[in-house]
């Protein structure tokens, strides 16, 4: 509202499909165009899907953590499309607001050249300074940047705890506070002995880490579809499928076209039993499902029989 509304409101849609339409193009630049597009890949595709990648094991186990209920397919498209249009509204407004004041007031670049912009660093605050509601803007960008470092801490220990709890869904706070105060250490001694190069070996460092999380997350991908495999509802679905082509099969062999479905218990073993080849108590079924009392305690289960067991594995 402080900003070029009128001129942003023009920009935005305009941006978007001139994007949309350059996307096939960007996709396909690579390393052998030149070093100008050697630079740019490095300072931005390589460096921002390196980034992307070093977040993704944690903030995808906190994200899922929060999003218990939703379908997979609604955590999929809300984590997708949600950052994406906060994304693409952040870049545009603030970049729009840079090019209007630049192109209307020349107060970025004086002289119109590169040679006189402000470091990348101190960019968004010089465009800050020049909206009217500057001195009521900043304090709100403060208190939302600390929002964001701190939350985003809290997460990333709060994961890394789970996760060498052996995935404990509720981690002890010594060691979650440990994983913070870890995580604040590395920053600090990287910012102190960086010098003016610190952001920069923080990108570095950040590069450098995404190669084995690059591998974690394929050996990630592979587990949970594994895991999906096991999981009630496919094996629910698989039982559906199944059921129906027996039934019409054995309808057809037995009847001909002539013939209705029924849904009634036969004997086990019978040729008419859907899922009679399939152990619905193997461990590798039942083994990931934990069943605890009112105190969060686990309680021993034997599926084959389906009774509760005491300490000692005799039932209850």
């Amino acid at each position: 509202m402080a900003g070029p509304t009128a001129f942003l409101l023009n920009v935005i849609p305009g941006v978007l499909m001139d994007y949309l339409g350059q996307a096939p193009d960007m996709l396909g630049a690579n390393m052998s165009e030149g070093p100008e597009m050697q630079a740019f890949l490095s300072g931005w595709t390589v460096f921002y899907w390196a980034w992307w990648v070093s977040w993704a094991p944690f903030v995808g186990v906190f994200t899922a953590k929060i999003s218990r209920g939703r379908t997979i397919r609604q955590f999929v498209l809300g984590a997708l499309f949600i950052p994406a249009s906060v994304i693409i509204a952040a870049f545009t407004i603030i970049g729009g607001t840079t090019i209007w004041l630049q192109r209307e007031r020349g107060v970025i670049a004086p002289d119109g050249t590169v040679d006189t912009m402000p470091a990348p660093a101190e960019i968004f605050w010089t465009v800050l300074d020049q909206l009217p509601a500057a001195q009521s803007i900043a304090p709100v960008v403060m208190v939302m940047l600390a929002i964001f470092f701190i939350t985003t801490a809290d997460s990333a220990s709060l994961v890394n705890s789970q996760l060498s709890q052996k995935g404990d869904p509720k981690p002890r706070r010594m060691i979650t506070a440990f994983w913070a105060v870890c995580m604040a250490g590395i920053a600090v001694v990287m910012l102190l002995t960086g010098g003016d190069t610190a952001l920069a070996g923080l990108q570095n460092l950040i590069t450098v880490t995404a190669l084995p999380f690059a591998v974690v997350i394929v050996l990630m991908a592979v587990a949970l579809f594994r895991e999906l495999r096991h999981d009630p509802q496919a094996i629910r679905e698989q039982y559906e499928h199944a059921a129906l082509q027996k039934a019409v099969r054995h309808g057809i062999e037995d009847h001909g076209d002539d013939f209705t479905l029924a849904v009634e218990p036969v004997p086990t073993g019978s040729q008419y039993a859907v899922g009679a080849e399939f152990d619905s108590a193997a461990a590798e079924l039942t083994d990931w499902y934990r069943r605890t009392d009112e105190d969060g305690n686990p309680v021993a289960y034997d599926y084959s029989t389906g009774e509760y067991l005491d300490e000692d594995d005799r039932p209850r």
